[in-house]
């Protein structure tokens, strides 16, 4: 087969504005008259975009600031920066993180667990985003079909309180559109809000990019022109090449197969990564830039069909990009891999913003862009040489032990999920005063296991976390009522419970994995530099639109933004 070398740099993102502008608008606001309390024209941008880069940790950020020259070097020289954002809860996950930036809500509130979490009902594992009543709709032509879809199904359901997207509708009586936009199910569920207009994400089953009928009853004809003509399969013969290994080598310091990195699906450790190399190149291509490139020409199809930002309703474009996310996983967040992927969404991003400044006006739009957690360093070129990759098995095995020791023979244990550890129905029917002594003996057999941080028993924190300090408010923010597991486990430092060999993780309770760089451009806001957090971020956005923040959002807007 011969193997075509795609180079992204020189490919539709960089002919961003043409693509756009390609595309036949649909006039969905056309004729509407404007009600009353809307937002008064002029006083806010016509549209905010809300931009989540999937693990972009401020340490790795820092590192690669020198060589940024497109997107992110306009946020840094135009927009405010908060250096080190701070996220207050335990579970750094993408699910988790993307519906705390759409709510203001950590996971106790807003009810994600993590990406995923054992449900007790079914006694089985479900995603964040899993709904069987919200089918995923085929648009891809023959790379979809109905069989391999009819197992999936996607929405915001698990989702307990209302995003931005939810008041932005209630707010404009339903005229003012939102749309969120990501490579995976669980970031474009969560990252708006409960029911925007459109949630559209990367499903290989489903030929390519989705939605689901949580959201529409069909695709939406600029979705289903979108997959007819620029196919996901387009780059199923792609190879990823550096576009300058000898810079890459010289800003990371390493060689390009350093030592524990690995790559999914075949990609294998170095450059050249080939697609054709993978069984499934349909999946291998979420940790190329290939994935972000789906996710951009989706956004550039979405802003035509849509018509975001066309009158003086404000709309909401959330977007998530996933690749970065992917491949730091198998290559390490300060990887060639990662760096380079790092400086094509730069070039990216500055050739959106260069056309939303076209179409949309210069000072007629905003920009909120951060990341939903950050990355514990590859251990093998970690900075704690105590560091370790725990296996799931360890963690699962001393639990039940502990709760052996104290009921009798089990099993007991059914899951280690999102750092929680679930019991089984064995455990749940034990006397009461078993189980009361046997978490106990549990929580600490945990504990005393190496490169465990924190063990220990979700029903401590049953009155609230006002009594919790550090490390343990954060734990206790991560604990969802009624969806947590018995028992709550995180890593220390470094470390990560896995049961791959290779690559790097992001649960550790960590400043590598609880610090990201959160950027706000806008009119009327000064660059300058500031502190915050990430719960920060949906009254940010919230303001910027002028329409009050979600209801279980508890902070302040960045900066000092006022939706006045």
């Amino acid at each position: 087969m011969q193997r075509a070398s795609i180079r992204i740099a020189l490919r539709p993102l960089i002919a961003l504005t043409r693509f756009v502008a390609a595309l036949a608008p649909l006039a969905v606001l056309a004729g509407c008259p404007k009600p009353a309390n809307a937002p008064q024209v002029g006083t806010h941008p016509k549209l905010v975009v809300l931009v989540v880069v999937d693990q972009m940790p401020t340490w790795a950020f820092d590192q690669q600031q020198s060589l940024f020259i497109g997107g992110f070097a306009r946020l840094l020289r135009e927009g405010a920066y908060v250096k080190a954002g701070e996220i207050p809860w335990a579970n750094t996950f993408t699910a988790p993180g993307h519906a705390a930036i759409a709510t203001g809500a950590p996971s106790r509130v807003n009810g994600i667990v993590g990406n995923q979490w054992y449900r007790r009902i079914e006694e089985r594992e479900r995603p964040a985003e899993w709904d069987p009543g919200s089918p995923v709709l085929i648009v891809g032509g023959p790379q979809g079909n109905d069989r391999a879809t009819e197992d999936l199904g996607a929405s915001a359901r698990a989702l307990r309180v209302d995003g931005i997207a939810d008041v932005l509708r209630r707010a404009t009586h339903g005229r003012a559109h939102s749309v969120a936009i990501g490579l995976k199910a669980r970031a474009a569920c969560f990252v708006a809000g409960k029911q925007p207009d459109l949630a559209i994400w990367y499903e290989p089953a489903a030929g390519g990019m989705t939605t689901s009928k949580a959201y529409v009853a069909e695709p939406p004809a600029w979705l289903v022109q979108l997959a007819s003509r620029h196919p996901v399969s387009r780059y199923f013969g792609a190879t990823w090449e550096p576009r300058a290994a000898e810079m890459l080598a010289r800003v990371t310091g390493i060689i390009d197969a350093a030592p524990g990195e690995g790559g999914e699906h075949g990609l294998g450790p170095t450059f050249p990564h080939v697609l054709t190399a993978s069984a499934e190149p349909e999946k291998a291509i979420v940790q190329t830039p290939f994935g972000d490139e789906l996710v951009m020409s989706t956004v550039a199809a979405a802003i035509d069909g849509m018509e975001l930002g066309k009158d003086d309703i404000p709309d909401l474009l959330a977007i998530s990009f996933g690749a970065h996310d992917y491949a730091s996983h198998s290559w390490g967040a300060d990887s060639w891999e990662a760096v380079d992927l790092t400086l094509r969404l730069d070039a990216a991003l500055g050739q959106l913003f260069e056309s939303l400044d076209a179409r949309v006006g210069k000072n007629n739009w905003a920009i909120v862009l951060t990341s939903d957690h950050g990355s514990t360093p590859i251990i093998e070129r970690a900075r704690i040489g105590s560091a370790r990759r725990v296996p799931t098995k360890e963690l699962e095995g001393a639990a039940e032990k502990g709760l052996e020791s104290v009921i009798g023979p089990g099993p007991y244990v059914a899951k280690l999920s999102s750092d929680n550890i679930y019991m089984t129905q064995n455990f749940r029917q034990a006397p009461d005063d078993l189980r009361d002594e046997a978490l106990t003996a549990t929580a600490r057999a945990v504990t005393s296991l190496p490169n465990v941080a924190l063990a220990g028993r979700t029903d401590r924190f049953a009155g609230g976390c006002n009594a919790f300090k550090d490390l343990e408010y954060a734990v206790c923010l991560a604990t969802v009522p009624n969806d947590a597991g018995e028992i709550y486990v995180y890593p220390s430092a470094g470390s990560l419970f896995t049961d791959y060999k290779l690559g790097t993780h992001h649960d550790a309770l960590s400043d590598d994995n609880r610090r990201v760089p959160i950027l706000v451009m806008a009119p009327g806001v000064a660059p300058q530099s500031g502190t915050g957090s990430l719960l920060q971020i949906a009254p940010t956005v919230a303001a910027l639109l002028g329409i009050p923040p979600p209801p279980s959002a508890t902070e302040q807007p960045l900066f000092g933004i006022t939706a006045h």
